[in-house]
C-alpha cells in the first residue's frame, strides 16, 4: 500500500499513542521490571531515567522474532536503518536520525568493531562483524555520545554485550547448557550453536560456539539469468562461525579477573552474474566471481576491584588487542585489448587495535543532593593498512602481467587519548547529569613502497593531530510520579579517518584521487527535548530533537586541470554545515484496563527526521524516510505462549539530493505485516516461529537504493524479500 505522511501515518499513531489518556492517567502506578541501560552513562542506570532516547533488546526478543543479523535488530526500530542486504558485500553499518556508517560507535562489550573502507569496485570493508547469538543485551543510543565515547560516536552509538557465565547460573547452579537451531527462509540459512556455561568454586567459564550457513537474501524479482536485466539475487553461498569463550575468577568477594577470547569469521563466495555481458570502458566481462571474508579476533582481559575509598566505590579496567580483517577476492573472464583475458583482484583491509580503559564510580551526598559520579581514562592505538593487488593474464598466449601492490593510504598508526567525567546529581525531583570528555588525537603515517606505487601525489605526508573538549548537559524533572520531562544537550566530535586525510590514487587516463591533510575534524551540537508517561494501564515517551554538524567531511568530485585525468579528481572536503531535525514518539497500552483478557497489549512507535546539506541547500540523503510500527500482542500471563502482529508503515522518499544521481529513483511509501509466535513447551524447550511480510509486498529501503537511477534495469535486484518463514528451538538445561 502506499501512504502520504501526515494523513495516513500520524492519525493511526498519535490514536495507538495517546488513546483514553485522561483514563490511563486516573489509574495508580504499577511496579514493573525497569529496563536497565550500562551504555548511555557507563553504569547502570534504569532507562526510564535518562535523559535521551535509548532502546534496548535482549536475548529472549532475539529468539522471539528471529532475529539473525543487524538488519533483523532493527526491523521494528523507527529512526535506525542498516542497508545493503542483498548485495556482494553485505550489510552496512547502522543509520541513526541520518546520521551512519563510520559516524556511528558500533562496539562489543566496549570494543569498537574496525571501520567501513570502500576504495574502487574491488574493495568495501562493511561494519557486520557481530554474531547476534552470541549477544545478551543491545543499547541503541540515537544521538552524539562523544560525552563517554570520544570520536566515534557523533552520530550515536550501538553497544553488543555478550553472554557471561554469571547470566545463566544462579546460586547452587554449577552447569548449564543451551543447544539452538533455526531456519530462516530469507535467505535459506541455517543456524547451529551451543552454549555452555559451569562454575566451580570461585572460577567460571563460558564457551558459546555457533554457526549460521545460508544463501543469498532473496529479492522480490524473479528474473534470473546474466547482466544488468537480472532482478533476483545473485547466487551466494555463506557459511558465518563465531566462538566466544570467557574465563573468569572471582579473587575475593571484592575483587574478579576474566579472560576473553572471540574468533568470528564469515565467508562468502558469489557469482556476480548481473556483471555477466556487461560493459565497462570498452571491456566486455564475460564472468565474474567472487570470495570475500571478514574475520574478527578478539583478546581482552577485564579486572573489577571495590575498594569503598575515598576516591571510588569501584574500579573496571579492561585491555583489549583486536585484529579485524576483510580480504576480497574477483575473479574475472573478460574481453578488452581485443584479447580474451583472466583478471584476478585480491583486496585487503585490516585494523589491529589495542584498548586500554579504566573507570572509577563513586556515590556520596553533600547536602541535599544525591551523586553517582563516574571517570576515568580510555588510550587507544590503532594501525590500519590496505592492499590491492592481482594479475592479468592473456588467455591466447598464457602470458601473466602481475598488478604491481597498490596501498591508498600510507599505513598510518592512529592514537587516541581522553579522559572523561560525568556525575549523576539528584536533588529532590531534579536529576542533572553534566558529563565532559577530553580527547586527543594523532595518527601517523608510515610510507611504504605500496603506497609510492600509486603515483601518490605526496610521497612524505605529515602527521595529523587534533584535540576536543567534548561537553553534555542532561536535565530530568519528575512531575509526579507519573509524568518527567527531559532535556540534553551534548557535543560532538570526529577526527577524519586515514583514507580522508591521506588516501591518493593515480589512474591516468582515468581519474585522480587527493589527500587532505587540512582536514579538519567534524563537530556537532545535539539538543533533545522529551516528555514520558508512565501508569498502570500502559506508558508512552515523545521526544523532539536538533542536531547541527559543522565541517563534516565528504568526497567531492571536480575536472581536473591535468587532461591525464578526462573524469577529473576526487578529495575529502570539510563542507559548510549539516542539519538534522525530527521528531520520535513510543507508546504502550495494556489492554486488560479496557476489557481485554489480561495479556495483551498494543504497542505503536514512530520517528522522522528532515535533514538539510547548508553548502548546497540540497536535502541530506542519509535520512530515511518516516516510519511507524504498531503491535498487538499477547503474553498468556503464566508465561506459557505469547505472540505479536506488527504493521510497519513506510513513507514515500519525497525529500532527497536530486543534483546528486540522473533520475534518482524515489522509493513508495508501502505497509508490511509479521506474525510472530512463540510457545515455552516445559521449562527446557522453547519454539520460536514467524511469517514476514504477510502480504507479499513488493518494497525497497531507502537506503539500498540511494544512488540508483529509476531507470536501472536491475532495480528490482535491491527490492526486499516478498513473503517468508524463519522458525528456532531452544532447548536450555
Amino acid at each position: 500500500m502506499s501512504i502520504q505522511p501526515p494523513s495516513t501515518v500520524k492519525p493511526l499513531l498519535i490514536a495507538l499513542l495517546m488513546a483514553n489518556t485522561a483514563a490511563i492517567a486516573a489509574e495508580k502506578p504499577i511496579t514493573k521490571f525497569d529496563v536497565i541501560t550500562v551504555t548511555t552513562t557507563r553504569s547502570e542506570q534504569k532507562l526510564s531515567e535518562v535523559p535521551s532516547t535509548v532502546s534496548v533488546q535482549d536475548e529472549r526478543q532475539i529468539d522471539q522474532q528471529n532475529i539473525k543479523n543487524i538488519q533483523d535488530l532493527i526491523r521494528y526500530e523507527p529512526g535506525v536503518s542498516v542497508s545493503g542486504g542483498n548485495s556482494r558485500f553485505g550489510l552496512s553499518g547502522f543509520t541513526i536520525r541520518g546520521i551512519g556508517g563510520n559516524r556511528v560507535l558500533t562496539q562489543v562489550d566496549g570494543v569498537s568493531v574496525a571501520d567501513s573502507f570502500t576504495f574502487g569496485g574491488f574493495l568495501n570493508a562493511r561494519r557486520d562483524y557481530v554474531d547476534l547469538d552470541t549477544v545478551k543485551q543491545v543499547e541503541i543510543i540515537r544521538g552524539p555520545a562523544s560525552s563517554l565515547y570520544g570520536s566515534d560516536a557523533i552520530g550515536g552509538a550501538v553497544s553488543f554485550i555478550t553472554k557471561d557465565a554469571g547470566d545463566y547460573l544462579d546460586a547452587g547452579d554449577d552447569l548449564y547448557l543451551r543447544l539452538k537451531t533455526g531456519y530462516d527462509g530469507s535467505d535459506d540459512s541455517w543456524l547451529r550453536s551451543g552454549t555452555v556455561a559451569g562454575r566451580y568454586g570461585q572460577v567460571d567459564s563460558l564457551v558459546h560456539l555457533g554457526r549460521r550457513s545460508g544463501q543469498a537474501t532473496d529479492s522480490y524479482g524473479k528474473h534470473g539469468g546474466t547482466g544488468n536485466k537480472r532482478t533476483k539475487s545473485n547466487p551466494q553461498d555463506y557459511t558465518r562461525d563465531n566462538l566466544l569463550t570467557k574465563f573468569g575468577w572471582d579473587i575475593s568477594p571484592q575483587q574478579r579477573l576474566q579472560l576473553t577470547y572471540e574468533n568470528f569469521a564469515d565467508d562468502t563466495d558469489t557469482q556476480v552474474k548481473s556483471n555477466y555481458g556487461t560493459s565497462n570502458f570498452g571491456a566486455i566481462t564475460r564472468s565474474q566471481d567472487a570470495k570475500d571474508s571478514v574475520d574478527r579476533k578478539r583478546y581482552a582481559l577485564a579486572h573489577t576491584l571495590d575498594i569503598n575509598s575515598i576516591i571510588a566505590d569501584r574500579i573496571s579496567s579492561q585491555l583489549t588487542y583486536q585484529d579485524s580483517k576483510t580480504r576480497q577476492r574477483t575473479y574475472e573472464q573478460r574481453f578488452a585489448a581485443g584479447q580474451e583475458q583472466s583478471r584476478v583482484r585480491d583486496s585487503d583491509y585490516q585494523e589491529k587495535l589495542w584498548v586500554f580503559n579504566s573507570m572509577l564510580n563513586k556515590s556520596f551526598a553533600i547536602g541535599a543532593s544525591e551523586h553517582q559520579l563516574t571517570y576515568g581514562i580510555d588510550l587507544k592505538r590503532t594501525k590500519s593498512s590496505d592492499l590491492r593487488a592481482g594479475s592479468d593474464t592473456v588467455i591466447s598466449t598464457g602470458v601473466i602481467k602481475p598488478v604491481k601492490p597498490t596501498s591508498d593510504f600510507p599505513d598510518p598508526t592512529a592514537y587516541e587519548y581522553a579522559l572523561f567525567m560525568q556525575d549523576q546529581i539528584k536533588i529532590g525531583n531534579w536529576t542533572l547529569l553534566p558529563g565532559l570528555r577530553y580527547d586527543y588525537y594523532k595518527m601517523e603515517p608510515q610510507v611504504n613502497q605500496n603506497y609510492l606505487n600509486s603515483n601518490a601525489v605526496d610521497a612524505n605526508p605529515s602527521n595529523y593531530s587534533d584535540s576536543t573538549v567534548s561537553p553534555k548537559l542532561g536535565v530530568t524533572y519528575q512531575m509526579d510520579d507519573q509524568h518527567s520531562v527531559y532535556g540534553q544537550y551534548a557535543a560532538g566530535y570526529r577526527a577524519p579517518k586515514a583514507v580522508e586525510i591521506f588516501g591518493e590514487f593515480e589512474n591516468p587516463g582515468m581519474y585522480q584521487t587527493l589527500s587532505n591533510t587540512s582536514l579538519k575534524a567534524e563537530t556537532s551540537d545535539s539538543y533533545e527535548l522529551g516528555l514520558r508517561g508512565n501508569y498502570s494501564a500502559g506508558n508512552f515517551g515523545v521526544a523532539v530533537f536538533y542536531n547541527r554538524y559543522s565541517d563534516f567531511i565528504e568526497q567531492s568530485s571536480r575536472p581536473s586541470n591535468n587532461p591525464a585525468f578526462p573524469f577529473g579528481e576526487f578529495q575529502y572536503v570539510n563542507i559548510d554545515r549539516v542539519t538534522i531535525r525530527g521528531a520520535e514518539a513510543k507508546g504502550e497500552l495494556f489492554l486488560d484496563a479496557f476489557g481485554l483478557p489480561n495479556g495483551w497489549r498494543a504497542l505503536g512507535s514512530v520517528a522522522y527526521a528532515r535533514g538539510k546539506d547548508h553548502g548546497t541547500g540540497q536535502a541530506l540523503n542519509s535520512v530515511d524516510p518516516l516510519k511507524g510500527v504498531m503491535t498487538l500482542a499477547y503474553n498468556q500471563p503464566n508465561g506459557q505462549f505469547g505472540g505479536d502482529l506488527s504493521w510497519t508503515l513506510v513513507a514515500k522518499k519525497s525529500r532527497f539530493d536530486k543534483t546528486q544521481t540522473a533520475g534518482q529513483f524515489a522509493t513508495a511509501g508501502y505497509g508490511t505485516l509479521d506474525l510472530n509466535g512463540w510457545w515455552q513447551l516445559d521449562e527446557h524447550l522453547s519454539i520460536n516461529a514467524g511469517l514476514f511480510n504477510l502480504t507479499d509486498k513488493r518494497y525497497w529501503n531507502w537506503g539500498d537504493v540511494q544512488g540508483t537511477s529509476r531507470t536501472n534495469p536491475g532495480l528490482v535486484r535491491a527490492s526486499q524479500p516478498g513473503r517468508y518463514a524463519a522458525v528456532n528451538v531452544v532447548w536450555e538445561l
